[in-house]
């Protein structure tokens, strides 16, 4: 359903206007009707003559109600800016004009109403001061209509205007129902016979009744939709741009606030620090400074945020926003800011990243990506070209809020990057790097693999050494031994991709009969004692004659890369290895201490802690405090 909104200055027309078009009064509240002022967002609708329906918020004027309107002008597909012909443009009606620029409103309709109060020369000065605050925007070519409400002058002529401009809304609608459903909650209350009901505007996405979705701020508390209505009617399905009521069966809706977001249970998409292309206002007092403070408007959101790490660009910049909680944003999301004293718009523009590279900076591989893209170049060549270290495919996907297949295809179709696809069989993400890196991580490999103490060189020490993430090693390795390049060459011959890492030389280490029989005994045993293993000096003990025997086929079992020293006195059989690995994600062992992760697998505290460490060392897990987490790639979400 395509949307239309009014916009303009305290008490020129704009819900008068609405009834008028409608035939529908849109203010809803008595304090409203009493003072003869729009104070909350008020909705009415009309009937297209293609037999469908035309969705209408006529929003506030006041100056201190701009977040009720910023709330009702998310997701218009045509606003009415109006403007009273007796008193001519004002202070809101510049700020409001202002506010669906930066939301990049898809058309205006600029509307001069109460007509027969005025004579044909104010009327034609109005018009003329509406001509030039257009020029020079992306409105300047919009038609105005001059209408009556209580009349009907123009009306119908307007009206006949929203019906055109309803086609071309009716096609954006398409393009945004698809993906997972993002809906702002404008309004909250309780329906006799139905229960809590949530509205807003559909931005993204498709709801049906059934459909399982999730409150932003309770993302973990399962919700499904019992009922969907639209203007007083219950409905099967809802479309993108649509405005729809919501009731959901479930614990969540009675604590659901305006300002919270109903999004899919698979909606990735939130943030607490997010890079935004910025567009200043001229008229703005001075340039924002650096962690200053101001209020962010998102949809129906309102908090306070700090600007960090503004870089000018001309005619918009860069920018990070910092705001006090994780909030969820949809791809294309718009915003707008606001000082707090005195309450005045500043600027706005669009959410292009939920992941920086930094906090609190932009930095120059972002900042050229981002560019390219507003350019519509290859924006994924330029950031990976800038980076220099292989990047993952799904999470700069998620990242600049694009589906991950687009980024594959912009890969492919780059002579300058390399490609490495996932594996859903084993995990392994999909990768992409610049055609120029290779020499140096080619280098680095080398130097990391040459400058190894010991036999198997594990995936998360050689992540740390290529500058990437311990479960992108094994893809990248095997894309990059396949180039042609003499240090590839003799790694060839030297190296074993394994399931823990790499190990070096495989083969190059003799064993004597002796020796053989004594390391088939000891991996037997390791084998049979799995994550409970003998120490080296239980081992000693074990075999008693010939210690000196024992002790060189422990060094060698280590050199050949057939067990994997935990600690100096503690070796793991490569089968143990794998599973202590694998472990915390399959027992969720996530922000553990070593007494719970002991308890979990079963361990005493001389195997959990050593194991701890371990875990840590090869990059599965990180401590912090008295605390370990799984490493953001070995998360099973």
């Amino acid at each position: 359903m395509p949307l239309i909104g009014t916009a303009g200055h305290i008490d020129h027309g704009k819900s008068t206007l609405v009834r008028a078009l409608s035939g529908i009064d849109p203010s809803r509240l008595p304090e409203e009707r009493a003072r003869g002022m729009t104070i909350d967002l008020g909705y009415a609708y009309l009937n297209h003559p293609d037999g469908y329906r035309l969705g209408i918020v006529d929003v506030p004027g006041h100056e201190t109600l701009v977040r009720n309107m910023v709330a009702g002008a998310t997701g218009f597909d045509v606003a009415l800016w109006v403007v009273d012909a007796a008193e001519g443009v004002m202070p809101q009606s510049r700020e409001h004009l202002r506010i669906l620029e930066l939301l990049g409103m898809p058309m205006l309709l600029p509307v001069i109403t109460k007509a027969e109060l005025a004579t044909a020369t104010r009327i034609d000065a109005t018009a003329a001061e509406i001509a030039a605050l257009l020029r020079g925007t992306v409105f300047a070519e919009a038609p105005l209509h001059i209408v009556d409400s209580h009349t009907g002058r123009g009306i119908d002529l307007l009206r006949d205007a929203i019906f055109d401009a309803a086609g071309g809304a009716r096609a954006r609608a398409a393009q945004k129902g698809v993906g997972e459903p993002y809906l702002p909650i404008d309004r909250v209350f309780s329906a006799r016979g139905i229960g809590t009901v949530l509205t807003g505007t559909l931005v993204r996405g498709r709801l049906a009744v059934g459909d399982q979705l999730r409150l932003a701020s309770q993302p973990d508390v399962p919700l499904r939709i019992r009922s969907l209505h639209q203007h007083h009617a219950a409905v099967a399905t809802s479309e993108a741009g649509d405005r729809v009521g919501v009731n959901l069966a479930g614990r969540a809706p009675d604590a659901a606030r305006r300002g919270d977001v109903l999004v899919g249970p698979a909606h990735p998409y939130r943030a607490r620090f997010v890079n935004v292309r910025l567009q200043l206002l001229s008229q703005a007092s001075g340039k924002p400074r650096h962690g200053g403070r101001m209020l962010f408007y998102a949809g129906c959101t309102e908090v306070e945020c700090r600007l960090w790490g503004v870089s000018d660009e001309g005619a918009h910049c860069w920018a990070q926003i910092e705001l006090p909680r994780e909030l969820s944003f949809h791809s294309e999301q718009r915003f707008i800011l606001r000082t707090n004293s005195p309450l005045t718009t500043v600027g706005g523009g669009q959410v292009v990243d939920i992941a920086p590279d930094r906090r609190r900076r932009v930095t120059s591989a972002e900042r050229t990506a981002y560019a390219a893209r507003t350019q519509c170049a290859r924006y994924l060549e330029a950031y990976v070209g800038e980076r220099g270290c292989p990047c993952d495919v799904s999470a700069l996907a998620t990242r600049w809020m694009v589906r991950p297949e687009d980024l594959l295809r912009d890969a492919a179709e780059a002579a300058a990057l390399r490609v490495r696809r996932g594996d859903p069989t084993t995990g392994a993400p999909a990768l992409v790097w610049h055609v120029n890196a290779e020499p140096e991580l080619i280098r680095r490999l080398g130097e990391a693999l040459r400058g190894a103490t010991e036999r198997t060189v594990s995936f998360g020490q050689l992540g740390r050494a290529l500058g990437t993430a311990p479960e992108h090693v094994p893809p990248l390795l095997a894309a990059l031994l396949e180039r042609d390049h003499p240090t590839v060459a003799a790694l060839r011959e030297t190296v074993r991709l394994d399931r823990v890492g790499v190990t070096l030389r495989p083969g190059s280490i003799a064993f004597t009969p002796q020796e053989r029989q004594r390391a088939e005994a000891i991996l037997s045993r390791l084998l049979v004692e799995g994550l409970r293993p003998s120490r080296v000096d239980d081992l000693r003990r074990a075999f008693p004659e010939r210690p000196q025997l024992t002790d060189r086929v422990l060094a060698r079992l280590r050199e050949s890369g057939r067990v994997v020293p935990v600690s100096p006195e503690l070796l793991l059989h490569p089968d143990a290895a794998t599973a202590l690995r694998a472990a915390p994600v399959r027992h969720g062992l996530d922000g553990v201490r070593a007494a719970e992760f002991g308890q979990a697998l079963g361990l005493s505290r001389k195997y959990g802690i050593p194991y701890l460490e371990w875990l840590n060392r090869e990059g599965v897990m990180r401590r912090e405090g008295d605390r370990h987490f799984l490493v953001r790639g070995d998360r099973a979400d």
